[in-house]
């Protein structure tokens, strides 16, 4: 039960017998699932009862009381990838091996069950820390969010330390993933010059871009003719693409639905989060896992390329010596004109 039904407040609830903290003020209303990955599913602006999360089409169930038919080569994050944001450590995309550790498509924190304390339940303020420590490598995250009266938007503070004996490497990042009804042909996404990297597919997805680079907002497309990649597909536009977007020139972007009259933005440090992935899907995404089925954009704030193996090799990872910590402070929310 919530402690107040008005002002801010905090309820600790059981969703699919995963521990489950939502956090909410007269504008928002965030669900965090404490027991799978601190995952937000749900980041609702109330006044007009629009989710900005997108929700995945694989039915999602809990991780330890649901049996995989057989384990995956690339780790078991998409068996149980609800849709909506991510924290993403200390590895970020395909698998690979670091000191003898064997770490799966975006590493250990997302599917594991994180510790959680209230610290302040007032109905001018709530903050809550949540805590986890990784068992293939020594780390320990802490991050705390809070709400405050009459703010369209959160602050997330958050710790990392490194509780080896030993330098560790490691990559982080933030997957939020954005869908209807917020999502549209109607969006753009705004930010800062960048340079544009598109990857070759992955043989069962479509594009209409050529394997190449630019200059943000522009590529060039299979036709020959540029495309402005900041407007969002349409549901129906099929096509499917993994895109990496480096050399920020601030930690900023927002994405706008200009019909609806609203937008999301999420602010981040880009000392430490120095690129954005950017996952764009109109259904053009085909066999295994999506068939078909998806329409949503991700905008990943990371700290580095994938994966952390490879990572090390480019010298663009993170590091830190034992007992050492890096801290960073983000903050996300509506835009509402």
């Amino acid at each position: 039960m919530m402690s107040r039904n008005s002002g801010c407040r905090c309820g600790e609830f059981i969703w699919n017998g995963l521990k489950t903290v939502i956090i909410e003020n007269d504008i928002l209303r965030i669900e965090i699932l404490a027991g799978k990955g601190t995952d937000i599913v749900e980041f609702l602006y109330k006044p007009e009862d629009i989710d900005f999360m997108w929700r995945s089409p694989i039915p999602f169930h809990n991780p330890y009381l649901f049996p995989i038919t057989k384990e995956s080569k690339h780790g078991n994050f998409l068996d149980y990838y609800p849709g909506g944001w991510q924290e993403i450590f200390p590895n970020g995309g395909t698998p690979c091996e670091y000191k003898g550790a064997v770490l799966g498509l975006h590493g250990e924190v997302a599917l594991l069950p994180w510790d959680y304390k209230i610290l302040e339940d007032t109905s001018e303020k709530v903050s809550v820390l949540f805590s986890v420590r990784t068992y293939r490598t020594p780390f320990e995250l802490e991050k705390i969010i809070t709400i405050e009266k009459g703010n369209g938007y959160i602050e997330i503070e958050e710790k990392v330390k490194n509780t080896g004996g030993q330098n560790m490497d490691f990559m982080w990042g933030h997957h939020p993933a954005f869908g209807k009804p917020f999502l549209s042909s109607d969006c753009f996404i705004k930010l800062s010059n960048c340079k544009i990297k598109v990857i070759p597919g992955d043989g069962k997805s479509l594009t209409n871009l050529k394997q190449t680079e630019g200059i943000w907002p522009y590529v060039e497309g299979i036709d020959g003719n540029k495309v402005d990649i900041s407007r969002v597909p349409s549901e129906k536009d099929n096509v499917s693409d993994v895109i990496f977007l480096t050399d920020l020139k601030e930690g900023k972007y927002e994405i706008i639905n200009e019909k609806k009259k609203i937008g999301f933005f999420f602010e981040f440090p880009l000392s430490v989060f120095r690129c954005l992935w950017f996952w764009r899907i109109a259904g053009g995404s085909y066999d295994y896992p999506w068939y078909g089925r998806n329409y949503n954009v991700a905008l990943e704030p990371f700290s580095s390329l994938p994966d952390l193996e490879e990572a090390v090799k480019r010298g663009d990872q993170l590091k830190l010596k034992p007992e050492e910590e890096l801290k960073v402070k983000m903050k996300c929310g509506v835009i509402k004109e």
